[in-house]
């Protein structure tokens, strides 16, 4: 890995003396290392000097810069190995053989290896990196001098002016913005269908819980009253988890379109 590789890496990963948890609760010191790349084996309370990051850094980087060199049979730039051995080095299996990165590549499809980078792209909290390390590599391989900006060809093309909403998605034919939307509407009919229906019923409703708390306090048998008022106890019940199936339903539909939008304003990132 070059010097400029290894700048890169350092900023993503982080450069810190003092162990800490990463996103997925493991333990961590340096320049990403953790107990799987050997000793020593970050812990609770554990500091090391600046010295020592760039020496166990130095140590691990070949593991990883090997897996590269071993998995890719084709010609690589400084660049595009540098991205390389920084996906690997966050995730190994991104860079193995039956990885697409690796099969794209060793295919001569450069462009589709680059795109493929994209996909190891959980956790959400990863993807702004891998949106870097997708850069690195294209810049890399552009004909254009590195660091100048590469163009992402995204499925909905935008015109001058354009700005990415879901007005936008829905619009450009997104099948997971529409899918949402008819989730939501189907989630509001149904929830509007069913809080009618109780507004319809709502003074029946009254009346035998009215009556039910009557027998209650003049001590009527448990079972009587249940036998009596099941179905008001069971329509109010039904009324209660179709309202909150109903909600939750929605609930996930707008999870989903915000995700999409994510996604979609992540990719605008870099467009020329």
């Amino acid at each position: 890995m070059s010097a400029a590789g290894r700048a890169l890496l350092i900023q993503r990963e982080g450069f810190k003396t003092k162990a800490y948890t990463d996103t997925k609760g493991i333990w961590t010191i340096g320049v990403g290392h953790t107990a799987a790349a050997g000793p020593p084996f970050p812990a609770p309370g554990m500091t090391i000097t600046r010295a020592q990051v760039d020496e166990i850094l130095a140590k691990d980087l070949p593991h990883y810069e090997q897996l590269v060199e071993r998995n890719v049979r084709v010609p690589l730039t400084q660049g595009q190995f540098d991205a390389l051995a920084s996906l690997a080095f966050n995730i190994e299996a991104a860079v193995s053989q039956k990885s697409t990165v690796v099969k794209r590549l060793n295919a001569g499809n450069y462009r589709g290896a680059a795109d493929a980078i994209l996909m190891w792209n959980k956790p959400r909290e990863i993807r702004k990196r891998r949106l870097g390390e997708y850069r690195q590599f294209l810049a890399a391989t552009s004909a254009e001098a590195p660091g100048a900006p590469v163009r992402f060809v995204a499925t909905e093309e935008m015109h001058e002016g354009e700005s990415v909403s879901l007005d936008y998605l829905r619009a450009a034919g997104s099948r997971t913005v529409t899918a949402a939307d008819k989730i939501k509407s189907g989630a509001l009919t149904i929830g509007v269908g069913d809080a009618l229906d109780m507004a319809t019923q709502a003074k029946g409703y009254a009346d035998q819980a009215r009556d039910l708390a009557q027998g209650w306090d003049s001590g009527a048998p448990i079972s009587e009253l249940i036998a009596t008022y099941s179905p008001l106890l069971l329509g109010i019940g039904a009324g209660l988890v179709i309202a909150a199936l109903a909600y939750l339903a929605y609930r996930a539909a707008q999870r989903i379109q915000a995700a999409r939008l994510e996604d979609a304003l992540l990719m605008t990132e870099v467009a020329v």
